[in-house]
């Protein structure tokens, strides 16, 4: 009952390397050229820029969105990026419950009281909503006695 999680998630992982792609694109886009030189150099300058924004975006993609969700049965660790970090125990929380956001993703959701509360983003993790939500439920109830 312990485990270290931390997928790559596909979408933020594109979209880090969209963001450099497109910051590159414009700095081109707006670089004073001679008109023919453009033709012959929009090829090398396309594949450089793609592999500038790969290697950038995996970076920044590490830096700000990757998560890593360390969990025993004393507590667990939620990180995302390098700046983010939650821990907690799993007898600080009394509830367990399965929400789903607006995006369709599953969360298991966790109670402290009736306004507190903490989602862990299992759909992101790439862990089975059902059957964590009733490992959590189990870890949480031998926890608290």
């Amino acid at each position: 009952m312990t485990g270290v999680h931390s997928p790559i998630q596909h979408y933020n992982l594109f979209k880090s390397v969209i963001i450099v792609f497109a910051t590159q694109a414009a700095i081109v886009l707006f670089m004073p050229l001679p008109i023919g030189a453009l033709e012959i150099i929009r090829l090398p300058i396309l594949v450089l820029n793609l592999i500038i924004a790969i290697t950038l975006g995996w970076r920044l993609y590490k830096r700000m969105y990757h998560m890593t969700f360390t969990y025993d049965k004393k507590g667990f660790t939620l990180k995302k990026g390098r700046n983010e970090e939650h821990g907690y125990k799993w007898g600080e929380f009394s509830k367990v419950s399965l929400i789903r956001t607006e995006y369709g993703e599953f969360s298991v959701r966790l109670y402290r009281n009736r306004d507190d509360f903490f989602d862990l983003p299992v759909s992101k993790l790439k862990l089975n909503p059902f059957d964590f939500r009733f490992e959590v439920m189990q870890l949480v109830e031998t926890s608290r006695i």
